[in-house]
């Protein structure tokens, strides 16, 4: 359900802009296969289809060349990239709301001091206490309780600032001494814990933000690695995978369902952005070949490219339907 959701919000991205920009829309539909219900209404027809796994809203015209001005490559091109872009967007723009809507009614956890180890450590002369929130390291945003050690360890030098949340009031203490020459790394001498903590409205906005920045960094570092070799067929999913991790999210709690749709949607948005023939995309590539060559790239020419990335798209859904049953099945 939720995976069809993100689906259709980024098909309602294409549609919307379609709609708005004049193109001519002959069928917005969700999911993929044999059509199970449909409905025409001022020329377009909306389906439900059979298989939960995508959705596509086609233009009149779409992958031939211009006939008539109603023809979606009639268009200027500056409209096609609006249209062709807004289903990604949409889908970027709908894991914020999620992370603002989450962030808002749960908060968000973040590193507080559980336990300062002894005297004699830099934390303790620093000030620090018990129950303090770090919130800044060195004024750099802490955004996720699990970076917090990377972000110590990554500072340069042997002082740092840090800023914590005590009692409702921001307090910047410096610490110095933080290298430790026998451990070899920085040490502050405190035992973190994770700790929710809400938020008012500039803090909101501030860690959605980060949290989809942070986000996408992490899709491509994650793309990046898989186009090198880098990742093993246990750390991809495919369309059984993701329903399955879904399931296992509506199970926990609806924050963690919330929690998953931010990542599944600014993940989808980013992917629908990668320059592949079939994607969103590969088009928008074309497009911009387009604008610099000052004439489209041949229809026929174009659509087979697409046509040859469909077929291996397909391939790969296959590929990880697969390899997620298998990953099942060994547990």
């Amino acid at each position: 359900m939720l995976l069809s959701l993100l689906v259709m919000i980024h098909e309602l991205g294409h549609y919307t802009a379609g709609r708005l920009l004049g193109f001519g829309i002959v069928e917005f539909s969700i999911g993929m296969g044999p059509v199970l219900f449909k409905k025409t209404k001022k020329g377009i027809q909306y389906s439900l289809r059979a298989l939960p796994i995508g959705g596509m809203c086609r233009f009149y015209g779409e992958d031939k060349e211009a006939q008539d001005g109603r023809c979606f490559n009639a268009q200027p091109v500056w409209k096609r990239i609006i249209t062709v872009a807004a289903g990604p967007v949409m889908n970027l723009l709908f894991a914020l709301l999620c992370a603002i809507f989450t962030l808002s009614i749960f908060g968000d956890y973040m590193p507080a001091v559980y336990e300062i180890t002894d005297t004699d450590t830099p934390a303790y002369a620093a000030g620090m206490q018990v129950g303090d929130i770090i919130t800044r390291i060195d004024g750099k945003r802490v955004t996720f309780y699990s970076e917090t050690v990377d972000m110590i360890q990554a500072v340069e030098g042997n002082d740092m600032t840090l800023t914590v949340s005590r009692d409702g009031s921001e307090i910047e203490l410096e610490v110095h001494d933080i290298y430790n020459a026998e451990a070899g790394r920085n040490l502050l001498g405190v035992t973190i814990s994770p700790e929710r903590m809400y938020f008012g409205f500039g803090g909101i906005m501030a860690h959605s933000v980060s949290y989809i920045t942070e986000t996408i960094k992490d899709a491509f570092l994650f793309f990046g690695q898989l186009f090198r070799g880098q990742v093993t067929s246990d750390e991809v999913a495919g369309p059984v995978g993701i329903i399955a991790y879904i399931s296992a999210a509506v199970r926990s709690s609806g924050e963690t369902v919330l929690r998953f749709a931010v990542l599944i949607s600014a993940s989808l948005g980013i992917m629908n952005l990668l320059p592949l023939p079939a994607l969103d995309g590969g088009r928008l590539f074309f497009m911009v070949i387009e604008v610099i060559r000052g004439k489209a790239i041949p229809a026929e020419k174009e659509g087979m490219v697409h046509f040859v990335g469909l077929i291996l798209l397909f391939a790969l859904i296959v590929f990880l339907t697969y390899n997620d049953i298998s990953n099942l099945i060994r547990g």
